[in-house]
This record gives structure tokens, sequence and C-alpha cells, in this order.
């Protein structure tokens, strides 16, 4: 095997480490709900200079991949609630609106009568959904914040290392 493969191995296992470090730093991020366990990792990157860029990127392509994950947890619940209504007979015109709704109770009765579903029990089935969809929405969004906090920070160390290191190479003519 050439020096240039085990490099590149050497370089893919590296890698790997690195978001599997950065997975478990941001998993305990997301349950202790703060980004110290990421800022002190960080800050020991920062300390070593900038040989460690990649290891920051890494972990930031990872916070954008946590990210990109509970966007789409989010639609998957927002999808949800639209499909347990349906089989209540309630078509959601909008989600989101709903959802977002000053008083999302109010607003779902009031679409359960527009819409001739007059039975108790099926109302308090609807309103208990939209209940555990909201309470669901609330801590998914509380981790989306979250991660959209690390992302700006582990940003603003890679713009801040980036700028000393260029600031520190010589200038060729």
């Amino acid at each position: 095997m050439s020096s240039d493969s085990l490099d590149g191995v050497y370089s893919f296992v590296e890698r790997a480490y690195v978001r599997l470090q950065a997975g478990d730093l941001l998993i305990r991020c997301l349950d202790e709900a703060s980004p110290a366990p990421i800022q002190q990792y960080v800050e020991s990157l920062v300390l070593g200079g900038p040989s460690n860029m990649n290891a920051l990127r890494e972990t930031l392509a990872e916070a954008g991949r946590r990210k990109a994950q509970v966007q789409e947890d989010v639609q998957q619940v927002i999808n949800g609630l639209a499909s347990s209504l349906k089989s209540y007979g309630v078509s959601l015109p909008d989600e989101r609106a709903l959802l977002a709704a000053e008083q999302p109770q109010i607003a779902l009765l009031a679409l359960l009568r527009q819409q001739s579903i007059r039975d108790n029990e099926a109302q308090r089935a609807c309103l208990q959904i939209l209940k555990e969809t909201r309470s669901i929405l609330e801590s998914l969004t509380e981790r989306l914040g979250l991660l959209e906090e690390i992302e700006a920070y582990l940003q603003d160390w890679l713009w801040g290392i980036a700028y000393q290191s260029n600031r520190r190479s010589p200038v060729l003519h």
C-alpha cells in the first residue's frame, strides 16, 4: 500500500472519529439543553490552533446534519397531526397555521364544528392529538434552537481561526 493510500485512510478514519466525537457531544448538549459540552470541546480545539480547523469543520458538518434531522422530525410531526386528524374526518387546510394560532384549541374546535364533527369523543381525541403534537413540537423547536446556536458558535470560531491564520501567514509578492 502506498503512502498516499495510507494518508487517505488515516484522513478518513480521523474524520470519522471526529464526527463520532462531535455526535456524542451534540447528544450531550441536547440532553442537557446546553451548548456547554461542545463549547468545552471547541475551546480545546481552538487552543491547538489552525491545525484543528478540519476538526471544527467536521463538528460543524455534524451539527448541520443533526439540525437537518430535527427539521425533518418537525415536518413528520406536522404531517402526523394532519394524518391523525384526518382519521377523525378532519381536513386541515393549513396545519402550521393551526399550530401557530394564539389559541389553537379554540381554532381546532371551530374547525371541527365547521366540518360538522360534533361527537364529543372525537373532539376530545382531536384536542388531545393537538396537545401532544404541540408538546412534541416545543421540544423539537428547543432542540433546533440549540443546534442553531451551536452552529453559529462553530462558524464564529472557524472564521476567527481562519482570520488569525491568514494574518499570520507571510504575504507572497
